[in-house]
């Protein structure tokens, strides 16, 4: 985001965006100078520009476009008005559209203005013109999005590539394209990954399991898929989930299956999921010359499945156990999640223990840390460490300190509101003065008594609504319980035999990922010892759900600061590092550097950070 320092009254920000890294690039600079045009004719100050380059606008992960919403909530925020080219910049998704301006961004007190049509999101009848501007927008994205369709299975028909990748495979432009603004890519075997593609099949029908090839695999040095590309959520490395997905996919045998899935992405969370289209819908091509095992082998393979199908009994996920601390354990060694390696059954009691989930998936050559802990041991351990905590003094001073000065905070969009409705409650107080003198010259009429009745009503209820924006210096004092938190972790406790699940997401708003880092004591006893932080955020306290760092009303991850979170340990850090195993970064706050720290305030796993880029010296 680009930001110029001039601010003012009438302040206003400016969004641009264009599509894909095929269009012209200027297109951002041109609608950024319509915007400034619009904006210098009618005296505004520009407070900021944000701009999102090769973006498409069916989806709102959008880099500026978060940092604008950011903004626009923010208690600081330095502009009133957004300008955009056309709405169509916003989003071209009818239900994003309506969520950004009449939700977002119109709760935060702050309009859009369609510099193309000149319509402002606050002007009487802007929601049936920016409805009807959304729709067109919606109805063309669906068009494009129908027509991409179309063109991908014309690809997929013909025997190109439709986007994707596979291993084992890397594709090659086609010479001469009939159209040379749009070459078509061909799929041609990578002899080097086909060879481990080959390998793996082959090790399946010697009856090796899912997780002794992964061991196998990754105990060589063989680069799993992507590994090179990003960084995977489930770390570097052949994982058993891999090597199934692989011996399942039938292009390895000379058969292209394309459009069996249909992605779309859930509303309430964002996460991208799919779901199996019907087989009538599925484009199938035969392609024997990109077979990589023979007919033989593909059969031997899936006889094996079939010979296993059934004997584990019900379906991974479907099973009503839960524990406390799932999701909430991190390896000291890799960072990689703690799972439930081995559970035992035994009176009617599960026994589990934890462990590294690289390692018992991927071996320990992905991650050495073989050490597991007894989850009784385990929850034990980390309960009675949180009760000393809140009874700690110090722990209740923090916590009641972040409660008065939330309850003390003045936010300057309070004062807008006032004034808005001291001004409506006046305009309103002229119409019943108005409609009072026509009554006075006309005399009596039903009409009138009805309407002198409405803005009547109409006054009571602003006049209401004014009285209950009070000052924040006119608020009266508040007395927090400092055993607040402590009771909520008892009532925590009370449903975690019977309800862990629910339990472990109620534990999760007071704790951020708690890190199990291997020691071993001068008996040469091996053991964990855990470090992580307690929020102290008196926001996690409400009945409702969690917030998020971008509601503004606190929530697990806001605010992460030394003030706000206690740093746990058994061990305190000696040299001022940062306490995540491995990391020799200075301390920025609660015990971790300003890296690590930017990994809690997202809510994702602690994970060893990238080394910092040098950027080469300048020749003399």
């Amino acid at each position: 985001m680009k930001r110029v320092i001039r601010q003012g009254p009438a302040a206003v920000a400016i969004y641009a965006r264009y599509s894909t890294d095929r269009q012209d690039a200027r297109s951002i600079d041109d609608q950024v100078r319509r915007c400034r045009a619009f904006a210098e004719a009618r005296g505004l100050d520009i407070a900021g520009v944000f701009k999102d380059a090769a973006e498409s606008g069916a989806h709102l992960e959008r880099a500026d476009l978060q940092r604008l919403l950011t903004e626009a909530r923010s208690p600081r925020c330095s502009f009133q008005t957004v300008l955009v080219d056309d709405l169509s910049r916003l989003s071209r998704d009818l239900g994003n559209t309506w969520q950004i301006v009449f939700r977002d961004l119109a709760t935060a007190h702050v309009r859009v203005i369609d510099v193309s049509t000149g319509i402002a999101s606050d002007s009487a009848g802007a929601r049936i013109q920016f409805g009807a501007l959304a729709l067109v927008n919606d109805t063309m994205l669906q068009i494009v999005r129908s027509e991409t369709l179309r063109g991908l299975e014309g690809r997929a028909l013909a025997g190109f590539s439709a986007g994707g990748r596979v291993y084992g495979y890397r594709t090659v432009r086609e010479e001469n394209p009939p159209d040379p603004e749009h070459p078509r890519a061909i799929p041609v075997i990578d002899e080097i990954q086909a060879a481990v593609v080959r390998r793996i099949f082959q090790l399946y029908s010697e009856n090796y399991g899912l997780k002794q090839i992964a061991y196998v695999l990754n105990e060589e040095g063989v680069p799993a898929p992507y590994d090179d590309a990003y960084r995977k959520q489930g770390g570097r490395g052949w994982g058993p989930g891999t090597i199934r997905f692989m011996l399942k996919n039938e292009r390895y045998v000379g058969r292209s299956v394309w459009k069996k899935r249909q992605w779309v992405t859930d509303p309430a969370t964002g996460a991208r999921t799919y779901r199996m289209r019907g087989e009538d819908e599925w484009v199938t091509t035969e392609q024997p010359q990109l077979a990589i095992v023979t007919k033989d082998l593909w059969g031997r393979v899936q006889a094996r499945f079939a010979e296993r199908k059934g004997a584990k009994g019900r379906a991974r996920g479907t099973g009503s156990t839960g524990h406390l601390l799932t999701g909430l354990l991190r390896c000291g060694e890799c960072g990689a999640t703690m799972r439930v390696v081995s559970l035992k059954r035994k009176a009617g009691r599960a026994y589990a223990n934890f462990g590294c989930s690289a390692h018992h998936g991927k071996g320990a050559s992905i991650c050495g840390n073989g050490l597991v802990v007894s989850e009784r041991k385990l929850n034990r351990a980390v309960i009675d460490e949180l009760r000393k905590l809140l009874a700690s003094k110090e722990i209740q001073a923090r916590f009641i300190d972040g409660f008065t000065k939330r309850l003390q905070h003045k936010d300057p969009r309070d004062d807008r509101e006032r004034a808005a409705l001291e001004a409506e409650v006046k305009a309103q107080e002229a119409r019943v003065r108005n409609v009072t003198a026509a009554i006075a010259r006309s005399g009596f009429s039903e009409a009138l008594a009805e309407q002198l009745g409405l803005e009547e009503e109409t006054l009571l209820s602003l006049r209401q609504r004014l009285a209950a924006k009070t000052p924040a210096g006119e608020r009266s004092a508040a007395v927090l319980d400092p055993d607040a938190v402590a009771r909520f972790l008892e009532k925590v406790l009370e449903i975690a035999e019977t309800a862990p699940k629910r339990a472990s997401l109620s534990l999760s708003r007071i704790l951020v990922p708690i890190t199990l880092v291997p020691v071993q004591d001068r008996n040469g006893t091996r053991r964990y010892e855990a470090r992580g932080a307690l929020n102290t955020n008196p926001a996690v306290l409400s009945d409702g759900r969690a917030g998020s760092a971008n509601d503004g009303c606190g929530g697990v991850m806001e605010d992460f600061s030394p003030t706000e979170n206690a740093l746990y340990t058994r061990r305190i850090n000696p040299s001022g590092a940062c306490s995540f195993p491995g990391c020799d970064r200075p301390l920025h706050g609660a015990g971790l550097c300003d890296g690590h720290r930017n990994q809690v305030r997202r809510g994702v796993a602690l994970t060893p950070l990238r080394p910092p880029r040098r950027r080469p010296k300048r020749a003399a």
